[in-house]
């Protein structure tokens, strides 16, 4: 129940408030409604079984051939119903996955930057990306397969039990001394079966849903390990480090392949009982009903009817057996997928940045006195004030904090004494840390980032490119396909796209974090002229160790511990 309890939580905004929940709704009773409907079909081949093996004791030629025909119209109707089941149900799927993943992706990367506080807090859960991508399908995918089959077991016993308890009759026992008189005792003694091998099945796979719990954690670390690998290619490539990448490599893979192992013992150990369970089933029933066969009170089309209908019913009551697995994998999901909402739920530190209605002058100001997550202080009695038009330059030992003072002025960093005020006529402050974000995207989506490239003037991409000094790829703007443009584009001609993205997107305030660190003495000074000249409107705080950024700026700030 507490793993139902969770389940709700993770799935009830798109069943009470999503604007696709009528629809759904509608898709999931008629997917439900035509699963069930094979219970009919079963029974009705359960009838088709009695009568014909009855026709070839008769030796009826005539009554076999009329039923092989209705066998075909039955099969042929079943067949049409489980296609379009599955196909419902994989519509129902996606729209739902669509909706909960458009959901989560909001909430975490939030225009609050909720992603990057979660990291900076460490509490963010680890490979967000594969609770997005895998285990919000794999939630949906396991749930559905569980409702459907579990209704499905319920409407089997159902319609199987009174089948079973008409057929099998009452057993007679002379009991110490006592006549004793079992009606329908096909179906007791069904449920007794069923019943002690499913404790049997719990007892072995109760293990299971930490293992695939685990399971799931160690390969997503293993496919993070892979893609930083491919992302570092060329400085690992440099380095000469391959021999040492794959040993690490290879080091997270063994917690991966350990596990598994663990998963495959435990997965033996349970299909050793399941499969021999389901072997068993198929013969227990006409050995029950044998002597009952050899008095001559049932015939061969009646015993087969009964061990249609009790394997029927073993099957519907041993659902949790048959399951277990998927319940194992489905509990698995719903903890990580828990942990990962509680982590979305999560309230963090926030200093929030105070408007000043006074004036636009500065549009930017703080006195702070930085401290670290632990409190430990970091940086104290910073002073900065920020101008339209104007370069503020901000230098210090390497490690200091200088970047911390980026975080807090563009208000991810709550980690401060003292306040940071704006202006109230200015946006938020864009800030360029020193890992470059370049997405392999068209080049005019990456010029416009995050704008829609069509809010910018088709000319003005080009001009922006040729003013930083990057003619080669003007024709690229031509292109709407891709590229690694982080592997494509040196250090220095990095910096300079992203000030060209800037020219074009036009920020009011700019915090820059080494930003021309990759750039040559003139083409730094080339790189702030031209801010300074196409953003007269901007104000800039750029950190910086080169002395010819130092040169150029307005007001230098020295940063000391």
């Amino acid at each position: 129940m507490h793993q139902l309890g969770k389940f709700w939580r993770l799935v009830r905004l798109f069943w009470l408030t999503s604007e696709r929940r009528v629809s759904a709704y509608i898709l999931l009773a008629v997917v439900i409604g035509m699963s069930l409907s094979t219970v009919w079909f079963s029974v009705k081949l359960n009838e088709w079984n009695g009568a014909f093996f009855n026709a070839i004791q008769k030796l009826d030629g005539e009554t076999i051939y009329t039923l092989l025909g209705d066998f075909v119209l039955i099969v042929s109707a079943f067949t049409v119903v489980l296609v379009y089941t599955d196909w419902l149900k994989k519509k129902l799927m996606i729209d739902w996955r669509t909706w909960m993943t458009k959901d989560v992706m909001s909430r975490w990367l939030t225009k609050d930057a909720k992603h990057y506080k979660l990291q900076l807090a460490g509490v963010q859960p680890d490979n967000p990306d594969q609770r997005i991508a895998e285990d919000i399908n794999l939630l949906i995918d396991l749930s559905l397969d569980l409702l459907i089959s579990f209704l499905r077991s319920v409407l089997t016993i159902v319609s199987f039990v009174t089948i079973l308890w008409t057929l099998s009759g009452p057993l007679s026992l002379d009991f110490i001394g006592l006549d004793m008189t079992i009606p329908g005792y096909m179906v007791w003694a069904c449920i007794a079966y069923t019943l002690i091998a499913t404790g049997i099945t719990h007892w072995i796979g109760k293990p299971l849903m930490k293992l695939n719990f685990a399971q799931q954690k160690r390969e997503a670390d293993f496919r993070v390990g892979l893609v930083s690998r491919l992302h570092n290619a060329e400085a690992i490539a440099g380095a000469r480090g391959e021999e040492t990448e794959v040993k690490r490599l290879l080091a997270i893979f063994m917690t991966v392949a350990e596990n598994w192992r663990q998963l495959m013992d435990r997965n033996r150990n349970l299909s050793f009982f399941t499969v021999a369970f389901g072997q068993v089933t198929q013969l227990v029933p006409i050995f029950m009903a044998l002597p009952k066969f050899l008095s001559g009170a049932i015939q061969l089309g009646g015993l087969m009817q009964i061990r249609i209908a009790f394997q029927q019913v073993a099957t519907a009551i041993g659902w949790f057996i048959y399951s277990y697995r998927d319940i194992a994998r489905w509990s698995a999901t719903v903890d990580r997928l828990s942990s990962f909402e509680e982590a979305l739920a999560t309230e963090l530190p926030e200093k929030a940045v105070k408007e000043n209605e006074k004036g636009t002058v500065p549009v930017l100001a703080a006195n702070l006195n930085l401290n670290l997550p632990s409190g430990k202080a970091l940086l104290k009695n910073i002073a900065v004030k920020l101008f339209p038009g104007k370069l503020t330059v901000v230098r210090g030992a390497s490690g200091i904090g200088k970047s911390c003072l980026l975080r807090a002025l563009a208000g991810f960093w709550p980690y401060y004494e003292g306040e940071v005020t704006a202006a109230a006529s200015v946006d938020k402050p864009v800030w360029v840390p020193q890992r470059l974000w370049l997405p392999p995207v068209a080049l005019k989506a990456l010029l416009a980032y995050p704008k829609d490239p069509a809010t910018i003037a088709a000319d003005a991409y080009e001009k922006a490119l040729i003013d930083v000094g990057l003619e080669k790829i003007v024709p690229d703007l031509l292109s709407e396909e891709g590229c690694n443009w982080s592997q494509r584009l040196s250090g220095g001609e990095q910096q300079r796209l992203v000030i060209a993205r800037l020219l074009l997107t036009r920020p009011s305030v700019l915090l820059l974090d080494e930003t021309t660190s990759a750039l040559d003495a003139d083409n730094t000074v080339r790189m702030l002229d031209l801010i300074k000249t196409r953003l007269p409107e901007t104000a800039v705080l750029l950190v910086s160790h080169q002395h010819t950024v130092h040169e150029r700026a307005d007001e230098l700030i020295e940063v000391k511990a």
